[in-house]
């Protein structure tokens, strides 16, 4: 890989200030990001939804460097809480890059031959591109989760259950990442180390 890409690819359970669309199901739109979070970690499934223009079900990540993640933390104002998966394990599950597409004629081509989950529109006002997005096609209504490269949370003593109650395997078997607000960077912890 070069040094603009990175085998990191989040799916970000939150963005400050823009809402669901409504065709996302009511009860995720009223969930916080961190309630979203707790959702797939307890239960290692991901609802689909099909993304903005398509029909097909996706799950959507963001593919980012360091510098990367700390443009969108800050300027695209997404949250710091997600589901970090490789690229090898969005390709193993039939995923891979979206194509962003400026004109009609070729945003047709693709809805033609039902791939218009693989295009995203871009120019005008509209520009997708700082996503860097990724897509997992998933015709069912949730993807099951046996492993990811992290949870990404953004306060180190979040726990996506109440104390007391027993930690949801995905969280005591993953590696954490934990956004550090003041130094702009992602501290890891390894497995079973934030329980």
């Amino acid at each position: 890989m070069s040094p603009a890409q990175s085998d990191f690819l989040i799916h970000f359970t939150g963005r400050g200030g823009r809402p669901h669309p409504k065709w996302v199901d009511a009860d995720i739109r009223s969930m916080s990001p961190k309630e979203r979070l707790r959702s797939i970690v307890s239960s290692r499934l991901m609802r689909t939804f099909p993304p903005y223009g398509a029909e097909m079900p996706c799950v959507c990540f963001s593919e980012t460097t360091i510098d990367h993640l700390r443009f969108l933390l800050g300027d695209r104002r997404y949250l710091p809480w997600g589901i970090v998966l490789t690229r090898q394990q969005v390709l193993l599950r039939g995923g891979g890059t979206v194509a962003y597409v400026q004109d009609e004629e070729t945003l047709a081509k693709f809805k033609a031959a039902s791939l218009d989950h693989w295009a995203v529109r871009t120019g005008g006002f509209t520009d997708w591109t700082h996503e860097r997005e990724w897509r997992i096609p998933w015709p069912w209504p949730k993807m099951r989760l046996d492993e990811v490269r992290a949870i990404f949370v953004a306060d180190a003593s979040w726990r996506p259950v109440p104390t007391g109650e027993e930690l949801p395997e995905l969280w005591v078997k993953s590696r954490i990442w934990v956004w550090n607000a003041k130094k702009k960077k992602v501290e890891e912890y390894e497995p079973g180390t934030l329980v």
